[in-house]
């Protein structure tokens, strides 16, 4: 399973946007505003918001909190919703400034701690909370649900359509061998990859999937 999933490398990011992507990484707030721009839009579209955004504010606390949300909705427009994403930057970064000064405590919390002080900023959920975890600790310690592994984990037929996230979680991390895995992170977002561009939710191209043979939803046709 883990050579085959190299076949989905061909969607892989172009070679600058992955470094951006790496050092944006590194910043729990980078990728926390990241992840909001990453909303209901494609990843070509969050690393051009991100990007013009960088290139108009310095990526940190201070600066977006005092930012105008006006100026900071001008400068993400590329990646759509930008009034709600602008909003949402502006309030989250002043809420971190006014209540903790900075992420960098996450360094210092057990995982579940770290998770649930982050949920209760406004707007992080389990999947943005999972996001900057998995980053730091690892996918197998915050595996990341979004649209495109609840989908996939549903066709398999590894949970049902009602699953909760934390279901849909553990069912996704078992079914993953992970002591012979070199690189989690890599395996990871190719699974993503495959997830998001072969088991798509309109045409589903089930005859390039290499899990069809174990399929449920394959299985139907």
């Amino acid at each position: 399973m883990l050579k085959d999933l190299e076949k989905y490398a061909k969607y892989w990011w172009k070679e600058e946007d992955e470094k951006e992507y790496l050092e944006i990484k590194k910043d729990p707030f980078k990728l926390l505003i990241f992840t909001i721009l990453s909303q209901n839009t494609s990843s070509k579209n969050t690393m051009l918001a991100y990007k013009n955004l960088k290139s108009k504010f310095k990526i940190e606390v201070t600066c977006l909190a005092n930012a105008k949300e006006k100026d900071i909705a001008n400068a993400i427009r590329q990646g759509g919703l930008y009034r709600i994403k602008a909003k949402r930057i502006k309030e989250v970064s002043r809420e971190i400034k006014e209540k903790y000064g900075g992420l960098d405590w996450i360094y210092k919390m057990d995982i579940k701690d770290a998770k649930k002080e982050l949920k209760k900023l406004k707007g992080v959920g389990d999947k943005t909370a999972d996001v900057i975890i998995s980053s730091i600790y690892g996918s197998k310690n915050a595996f990341v649900v979004d649209t495109h592994m609840r989908r996939i984990a549903i066709r398999l037929g590894i949970v049902d359509e009602k699953a909760t996230y934390e279901e849909i979680q553990n069912a996704l991390i078992k079914l993953f061998p992970w002591d012979s895995i070199k690189n989690e992170e890599r395996t990871l977002s190719l699974f993503w990859l495959m997830a998001k561009h072969i088991c798509n939710a309109k045409k589903p191209k089930c005859n390039e999937c290499i899990f069809k043979e174990n399929c449920k939803w394959y299985k139907k046709l």
